[in-house]
Protein backbone atom coordinates (compact mmCIF):
# COMPACT_ATOMS: atom_id res chain seq x y z
CA UNK A 1 0.00 0.00 0.00
CA UNK A 2 1.22 3.50 -0.84
CA UNK A 3 0.98 6.25 1.73
CA UNK A 4 -0.76 8.45 -0.85
CA UNK A 5 -3.55 5.86 -1.09
CA UNK A 6 -4.45 6.24 2.59
CA UNK A 7 -7.02 9.01 2.76
CA UNK A 8 -8.55 10.27 6.01
CA UNK A 9 -10.14 13.58 6.92
CA UNK A 10 -7.88 16.39 8.11
CA UNK A 11 -9.60 16.10 11.49
CA UNK A 12 -8.74 12.39 11.74
CA UNK A 13 -5.10 12.96 10.79
CA UNK A 14 -4.92 15.82 13.30
CA UNK A 15 -5.98 13.49 16.11
CA UNK A 16 -2.79 11.45 15.74
CA UNK A 17 -0.57 11.92 18.77
CA UNK A 18 3.07 11.81 17.73
CA UNK A 19 6.04 12.36 20.03
CA UNK A 20 9.76 11.74 19.65
CA UNK A 21 10.98 10.52 23.02
CA UNK A 22 14.62 10.16 22.06
CA UNK A 23 17.03 9.84 19.16
CA UNK A 24 20.66 9.20 19.95
CA UNK A 25 23.77 7.80 18.31
CA UNK A 26 25.77 5.49 20.55
CA UNK A 27 27.48 2.24 21.34
CA UNK A 28 25.49 -0.02 23.68
CA UNK A 29 26.90 -0.17 27.19
CA UNK A 30 28.34 -3.56 28.07
CA UNK A 31 25.48 -4.08 30.55
CA UNK A 32 22.83 -3.66 27.84
CA UNK A 33 24.40 -5.68 25.02
CA UNK A 34 22.75 -8.86 26.27
CA UNK A 35 19.51 -8.36 28.16
CA UNK A 36 15.73 -8.63 28.08
CA UNK A 37 13.93 -5.50 26.88
CA UNK A 38 10.30 -4.42 26.93
CA UNK A 39 9.29 -2.84 23.62
CA UNK A 40 5.56 -3.42 23.98
CA UNK A 41 4.79 0.29 24.19
CA UNK A 42 5.18 2.88 21.48
CA UNK A 43 7.56 2.39 18.53
CA UNK A 44 11.26 1.65 18.26
CA UNK A 45 13.70 1.86 15.39
CA UNK A 46 17.40 0.98 15.38
CA UNK A 47 19.84 1.76 12.58
CA UNK A 48 22.88 -0.49 12.95
CA UNK A 49 25.98 1.51 12.02
CA UNK A 50 28.54 -1.17 12.87
CA UNK A 51 28.37 -4.74 14.11
CA UNK A 52 25.03 -6.52 14.42
CA UNK A 53 22.12 -7.26 16.74
CA UNK A 54 20.03 -10.39 17.23
CA UNK A 55 16.64 -10.23 18.95
CA UNK A 56 14.37 -13.13 19.81
CA UNK A 57 10.83 -13.16 21.18
CA UNK A 58 7.36 -14.54 20.60
CA UNK A 59 7.25 -13.33 17.01
CA UNK A 60 10.53 -15.00 16.07
CA UNK A 61 14.22 -14.27 15.72
CA UNK A 62 15.63 -11.35 13.74
CA UNK A 63 19.19 -10.31 12.91
CA UNK A 64 20.18 -6.88 11.60
CA UNK A 65 23.68 -6.11 10.35
CA UNK A 66 25.58 -2.90 9.67
CA UNK A 67 23.73 -0.72 7.19
CA UNK A 68 20.29 -2.05 8.13
CA UNK A 69 17.29 -0.72 10.04
CA UNK A 70 15.53 -2.92 12.57
CA UNK A 71 11.96 -1.78 13.28
CA UNK A 72 11.15 -3.66 16.44
CA UNK A 73 8.01 -5.72 17.11
CA UNK A 74 5.75 -4.72 19.99
CA UNK A 75 6.83 -7.37 22.50
CA UNK A 76 9.33 -8.26 25.20
CA UNK A 77 12.38 -9.93 23.75
CA UNK A 78 15.99 -10.82 24.33
CA UNK A 79 18.58 -8.67 22.60
CA UNK A 80 22.17 -9.53 21.82
CA UNK A 81 24.43 -6.86 20.34
CA UNK A 82 27.85 -7.76 18.99
CA UNK A 83 30.82 -6.28 20.86
CA UNK A 84 31.53 -3.86 17.99
CA UNK A 85 27.94 -2.66 17.60
CA UNK A 86 26.97 0.99 17.33
CA UNK A 87 23.56 2.34 16.37
CA UNK A 88 21.09 5.19 16.11
CA UNK A 89 18.18 4.48 18.45
CA UNK A 90 14.79 6.16 18.13
CA UNK A 91 11.87 5.76 20.49
CA UNK A 92 8.68 7.50 19.49
CA UNK A 93 4.91 7.34 19.55
CA UNK A 94 2.45 7.78 16.71
CA UNK A 95 -0.92 6.79 18.11
CA UNK A 96 -4.63 7.37 17.80
CA UNK A 97 -6.50 8.63 20.88
CA UNK A 98 -7.34 4.97 21.55
CA UNK A 99 -3.68 4.39 22.42
CA UNK A 100 -3.30 2.14 19.38
CA UNK A 101 -0.22 2.63 17.21
CA UNK A 102 -0.92 3.93 13.72
CA UNK A 103 0.73 0.72 12.51
CA UNK A 104 0.42 -2.28 14.78
CA UNK A 105 2.60 -5.05 13.36
CA UNK A 106 3.42 -8.21 15.34
CA UNK A 107 6.55 -8.73 13.23
CA UNK A 108 9.89 -6.96 13.09
CA UNK A 109 10.92 -5.31 9.85
CA UNK A 110 14.48 -5.13 8.51
CA UNK A 111 15.22 -2.47 5.90
CA UNK A 112 18.49 -1.89 4.08
CA UNK A 113 19.81 1.67 4.14
CA UNK A 114 19.86 1.78 0.33
CA UNK A 115 16.09 1.13 0.26
CA UNK A 116 15.23 4.18 2.39
CA UNK A 117 18.39 6.35 2.58
CA UNK A 118 16.53 9.37 3.98
CA UNK A 119 15.65 7.42 7.14
CA UNK A 120 19.27 7.42 8.28
CA UNK A 121 19.95 10.97 7.11
CA UNK A 122 17.02 12.41 9.05
CA UNK A 123 17.62 10.17 12.09
CA UNK A 124 21.22 11.39 12.27
CA UNK A 125 19.97 14.98 12.23
CA UNK A 126 17.50 14.25 15.03
CA UNK A 127 20.18 12.63 17.18
CA UNK A 128 22.48 15.60 16.61
CA UNK A 129 19.72 18.08 17.49
CA UNK A 130 19.11 16.33 20.81
CA UNK A 131 22.82 16.13 21.57
CA UNK A 132 23.37 19.83 20.88
CA UNK A 133 20.27 20.90 22.80
CA UNK A 134 20.90 18.74 25.88
CA UNK A 135 24.64 17.96 25.99
CA UNK A 136 24.64 17.01 29.68
CA UNK A 137 21.47 14.91 29.74
CA UNK A 138 20.99 11.17 29.41
CA UNK A 139 18.80 10.15 26.49
CA UNK A 140 16.07 8.90 28.85
CA UNK A 141 15.57 12.47 30.07
CA UNK A 142 15.41 14.20 26.67
CA UNK A 143 11.61 14.31 26.47
CA UNK A 144 11.33 16.05 29.85
CA UNK A 145 13.71 18.90 29.07
CA UNK A 146 12.38 22.43 28.62
CA UNK A 147 12.62 24.22 25.27
CA UNK A 148 10.93 27.23 23.71
CA UNK A 149 8.26 26.93 21.03
CA UNK A 150 10.71 27.67 18.21
CA UNK A 151 12.97 24.78 19.26
CA UNK A 152 9.95 22.49 19.63
CA UNK A 153 8.63 23.25 16.14
CA UNK A 154 12.09 22.82 14.60
CA UNK A 155 12.40 19.37 16.14
CA UNK A 156 8.82 18.45 15.22
CA UNK A 157 9.35 19.45 11.59
CA UNK A 158 12.35 17.14 11.23
CA UNK A 159 10.63 14.37 13.18
CA UNK A 160 7.53 14.56 10.96
CA UNK A 161 9.77 14.20 7.90
CA UNK A 162 11.26 11.05 9.43
CA UNK A 163 7.80 9.70 10.34
CA UNK A 164 6.66 10.04 6.75
CA UNK A 165 9.60 7.95 5.49
CA UNK A 166 9.10 5.40 8.29
CA UNK A 167 5.39 5.02 7.55
CA UNK A 168 6.07 4.73 3.81
CA UNK A 169 8.52 1.90 4.53
CA UNK A 170 6.04 0.08 6.75
CA UNK A 171 3.17 0.32 4.27
CA UNK A 172 5.45 -0.72 1.40
CA UNK A 173 6.20 -3.90 3.31
CA UNK A 174 2.57 -4.87 3.76
CA UNK A 175 1.60 -3.23 7.05
CA UNK A 176 -1.80 -1.57 7.36
CA UNK A 177 -2.85 1.63 9.08
CA UNK A 178 -5.02 0.95 12.12
CA UNK A 179 -8.12 3.13 12.07
CA UNK A 180 -9.60 4.89 15.06
CA UNK A 181 -13.28 4.40 16.00
CA UNK A 182 -15.77 6.65 14.23
CA UNK A 183 -18.31 7.01 17.07
CA UNK A 184 -17.85 10.53 18.42
CA UNK A 185 -19.12 9.44 21.86
CA UNK A 186 -16.29 6.91 22.12
CA UNK A 187 -13.75 9.48 20.97
CA UNK A 188 -15.03 11.96 23.57
CA UNK A 189 -14.72 9.33 26.29
CA UNK A 190 -11.18 8.51 25.14
CA UNK A 191 -10.15 12.15 25.22
CA UNK A 192 -11.62 12.50 28.71
CA UNK A 193 -9.77 9.41 29.96
CA UNK A 194 -6.50 10.40 28.28
CA UNK A 195 -6.56 14.02 29.43
CA UNK A 196 -7.47 13.40 33.07
CA UNK A 197 -4.61 13.76 35.60
CA UNK A 198 -3.41 10.33 36.67
CA UNK A 199 -3.09 11.29 40.33
CA UNK A 200 -6.75 12.34 40.65
CA UNK A 201 -8.46 8.98 40.27
CA UNK A 202 -10.86 7.60 37.67
CA UNK A 203 -12.59 10.65 36.05
CA UNK A 204 -16.20 9.53 36.56
CA UNK A 205 -17.49 13.07 37.07
CA UNK A 206 -15.99 14.27 33.77
CA UNK A 207 -17.32 11.24 31.89
CA UNK A 208 -20.81 11.90 33.26
CA UNK A 209 -20.88 15.29 31.47
CA UNK A 210 -20.71 13.70 28.00
CA UNK A 211 -24.50 13.51 27.68
CA UNK A 212 -24.86 9.75 27.95
CA UNK A 213 -25.43 7.53 30.96
CA UNK A 214 -22.37 5.80 32.39
CA UNK A 215 -23.79 2.30 31.94
CA UNK A 216 -24.63 2.91 28.28
CA UNK A 217 -21.31 4.65 27.64
CA UNK A 218 -19.44 1.74 29.17
CA UNK A 219 -21.37 -0.74 26.98
CA UNK A 220 -20.59 1.23 23.82
CA UNK A 221 -16.97 1.65 24.84
CA UNK A 222 -16.54 -2.03 25.61
CA UNK A 223 -18.12 -3.04 22.30
CA UNK A 224 -15.80 -0.75 20.32
CA UNK A 225 -12.59 -0.98 22.36
CA UNK A 226 -12.88 -4.55 23.73
CA UNK A 227 -12.31 -3.20 27.23
CA UNK A 228 -14.24 -1.20 29.80
CA UNK A 229 -13.69 2.46 30.65
CA UNK A 230 -12.03 1.42 33.90
CA UNK A 231 -9.76 -1.05 32.10
CA UNK A 232 -8.62 1.63 29.65
CA UNK A 233 -7.87 3.93 32.59
CA UNK A 234 -5.82 1.23 34.30
CA UNK A 235 -3.96 0.51 31.07
CA UNK A 236 -3.02 4.16 30.81
CA UNK A 237 -1.72 4.14 34.39
CA UNK A 238 0.29 0.96 33.80
CA UNK A 239 1.81 2.37 30.61
CA UNK A 240 2.80 5.53 32.49
CA UNK A 241 4.46 3.49 35.25
CA UNK A 242 6.30 1.27 32.77
CA UNK A 243 7.52 4.26 30.81
CA UNK A 244 8.79 6.09 33.89
CA UNK A 245 10.51 2.98 35.27
CA UNK A 246 12.22 2.04 32.01
CA UNK A 247 12.89 5.43 30.46
CA UNK A 248 13.61 7.89 33.26
CA UNK A 249 15.59 8.41 36.44
CA UNK A 250 12.43 9.25 38.42
CA UNK A 251 12.31 7.46 41.77
CA UNK A 252 9.71 4.77 42.44
CA UNK A 253 8.30 6.90 45.26
CA UNK A 254 7.85 9.86 42.92
CA UNK A 255 6.22 7.64 40.27
CA UNK A 256 3.84 6.30 42.91
CA UNK A 257 2.79 9.82 43.94
CA UNK A 258 2.32 10.80 40.26
CA UNK A 259 -0.26 8.00 40.03
CA UNK A 260 -2.08 9.00 43.20
CA UNK A 261 -0.70 6.33 45.55
CA UNK A 262 -0.21 7.41 49.14
CA UNK A 263 2.92 5.29 49.54
CA UNK A 264 5.35 3.26 47.44
CA UNK A 265 4.29 -0.07 48.98
CA UNK A 266 0.77 0.20 47.55
CA UNK A 267 2.26 1.14 44.17
CA UNK A 268 4.58 -1.88 44.27
CA UNK A 269 1.67 -4.24 45.00
CA UNK A 270 -0.48 -2.71 42.25
CA UNK A 271 2.29 -2.81 39.64
CA UNK A 272 3.16 -6.44 40.38
CA UNK A 273 -0.50 -7.44 40.24
CA UNK A 274 -0.84 -6.01 36.74
CA UNK A 275 2.54 -7.01 35.28
CA UNK A 276 3.71 -9.98 37.35
CA UNK A 277 7.00 -8.18 38.04
CA UNK A 278 7.95 -5.90 40.97
CA UNK A 279 8.77 -2.37 39.78
CA UNK A 280 12.38 -2.56 40.94
CA UNK A 281 13.03 -5.71 38.94
CA UNK A 282 11.19 -4.28 35.95
CA UNK A 283 13.45 -1.22 36.02
CA UNK A 284 16.69 -3.25 36.15
CA UNK A 285 15.62 -6.18 33.99
CA UNK A 286 13.57 -4.56 31.25
CA UNK A 287 15.32 -1.29 30.58
CA UNK A 288 15.48 -0.39 26.90
CA UNK A 289 17.94 1.39 24.64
Amino acid sequence: MKLSNVRLSLHDWASLQSELIWAYDHRPASSSRQMHSDHTRRNWAWFIRTGSVLISGKSGEYKADAGEWLLLPAECHKQNFSSDASLISLKFSCQWPTGENIVASPQALIIKDCEQPRMKEIASSLAQMFKESFPNQKHKEYARQSVDYRQFTQLQRVFQDWLQVWLTARLSNGDQIARQPGDTRILSALRTLNDAPLNAGFPKASLSTLGIGMAQLNRLFKHEMKMSLQQHWERRRIEFARSRLADSEQTQKSIAYSLGFSDAAHFNTWFKRHTGIPPGRYRTGYAAI
